[in-house]
C-alpha cells in the first residue's frame, strides 16, 4: 500500500526530530532520510496537483516546513480505491 504525500510529510518531520539529539555523522544520517521521505512527499503529490522544492532547505536540521505545509494543504483530495463511504440510496439492489 503505498502512502499518501501528507503521510510521508509527517515521517520527514519526525525523522528530522528524532536526529536533533544526534550529533555528526548520524544526524547527517536522519537528516538524508527525512530527505528521502520529503522527495516521496513530492512524488506522491504529483498527481494531485504537485508541489515545488525549489525553496526547501535540504540540510537544515529544522527547515521551514511551512513552505511544504501549505502546498500539501492545496492539493487535490487524493484518489482512494475503494467502496464508497455514502451509500448511493437510489441504487436498487
Amino acid at each position: 500500500m503505498q502512502f499518501l504525500a501528507e503521510q510521508h510529510l509527517v515521517a520527514a518531520k519526525l525523522v528530522r526530530k528524532n536526529g536533533e539529539a544526534r550529533t555528526g555523522a548520524e544526524r547527517e544520517l536522519f537528516i538524508r532520510k527525512s530527505n528521502s521521505c520529503v522527495v516521496c512527499v513530492r512524488h506522491m503529490a504529483k498527481d494531485r496537483g504537485g508541489i515545488c522544492l525549489d525553496n526547501f532547505d535540504w540540510w537544515s536540521l529544522t527547515p521551514d516546513w511551512r513552505l511544504v505545509d501549505e502546498q500539501v494543504l492545496r492539493l487535490a483530495p487524493p484518489h482512494i480505491d475503494g467502496p464508497s463511504l455514502v451509500p448511493d440510496l437510489w441504487q436498487q439492489t
